[in-house]
């Protein structure tokens, strides 16, 4: 018995090891550029049917966006997003801004 599985699992890895030589050129380069955006947006897909699949299960809905604290809150995360954008902005470009109290500027 164990000489027949090990025949068999040598002749179907023979087997597999033609049919990928030969249809080597049909197989896709993992590598390209092409293919690995395609696999992101599969992935991405599925990733969110998934999680809405997974909601939808567990019972949880989706909150009500109209709802006064959530439009307020929302108002509030972004303003606090947009702040720290701009103070990233203004730390990045610091060096190239003039100071305003400098003598030459205020001439």
């Amino acid at each position: 018995v164990d000489a027949t599985i090990k025949i068999q699992s040598a002749y179907k890895g023979f087997k597999t090891r033609q049919m990928i030589k030969k249809h080597k050129e049909i197989m896709p380069d993992l590598n390209c550029a092409q293919v690995q955006d395609a696999t992101l947006k599969i992935q991405s897909a599925y990733r969110g049917f998934k999680t809405r699949k997974d909601m939808k299960e567990a019972g949880e809905d989706l909150p009500d966006l109209k709802a006064a604290d959530v439009v307020d809150a929302t108002i509030k995360i972004q303003s606090a997003y947009k702040g720290f954008k701009t103070r990233q902005m203004i730390k990045k470009h610091k060096e190239i801004m003039p100071d305003l109290n400098c003598a030459q500027v205020q001439d």
